[in-house]
């Protein structure tokens, strides 16, 4: 995450765990850089094809069928089904459209990204458009959750 943010974490000593989709591992990989990613990053789990979800998570078909793979709805059962596998302090699972190809629509266009945070025992659910290259969408994913979860944790003192 972002230098502010994986301080942050350090600083209360909070263990972050990600449950990647659209992201493929992108957030994981971040906070693998900064100097605290030893004391805070738990690890997680890319979920980019349908079958982890399904198979491995053990997402509802018909909950994706409902409201496709890329969506709020998704994004959050991914967070409670990883709170079973991960013993984590933050919790964050992100699903979307990084490129076409997936359920795109004029309402949700390529580019528009769920993030759900899971912090203190509540969900806190997110929805942005990011604009760009794929490489430069992910860097704006990447920014908003880094300053969600500051957001989420500064919020629940």
């Amino acid at each position: 995450m972002s230098k502010k943010c994986a301080e942050l974490l350090a600083k209360k000593r909070l263990k972050i765990t990600f449950i990647e989709s659209a992201t493929a591992g992108y957030l994981s990989h971040r906070l693998s850089l900064t100097p605290y990613s030893g004391a805070i990053l738990i690890g997680g789990l890319v979920c980019y094809d349908l079958c982890v979800k399904t198979d491995t998570l053990h997402i509802s078909p018909k909950l994706i069928e409902k409201y496709s793979a890329e969506s709020a709805q998704v994004t959050q059962e991914l967070v409670k089904k990883s709170l079973n596998l991960f013993k984590s302090d933050v919790y964050v699972a992100c699903t979307g459209l990084l490129k076409r190809g997936g359920s795109e629509t004029p309402e949700k266009p390529v580019g528009t990204f769920f993030y759900c945070i899971y912090y203190q025992g509540t969900y806190h659910d997110f929805v942005c458009v990011c604009q760009g290259k794929p490489s430069d969408k992910l860097r704006t994913i990447y920014k908003n959750i880094s300053k969600s979860i500051i957001s989420v944790i500064k919020a629940s003192r």
